[in-house]
């Protein structure tokens, strides 16, 4: 596997601010912790799993790949989702 490291690294900059904001957001008791969960750490998983789904293609993924296939959990990842 060929990486795209200044692709990869924008990438997982992007999910890295995303959790930022997620942390930042339970912070705050006036907002609703599950709610949070189910959103927005939704996004950052998807901004994760797009990282490494687009790392060999770089920028070419976004309009070569279909949008689900950008962010469904990454093939070559050794966790399984079923169990």
């Amino acid at each position: 596997m060929s990486v795209d490291r200044q692709w990869l690294i924008d990438a997982l900059t992007d999910a890295l601010e995303s959790l930022s904001q997620t942390v930042e957001r339970l912070e705050d008791e006036r907002l609703d912790a599950e709610e949070i969960m189910l959103e927005d750490l939704a996004n950052v998983y998807a901004k994760l799993n797009f990282a490494v789904n687009t790392a060999e293609t770089g920028p070419a993924a976004i309009d070569t790949t279909d949008h689900d296939e950008l962010i469904q959990w990454p093939e070559c990842m050794p966790f399984d989702r079923e169990n």
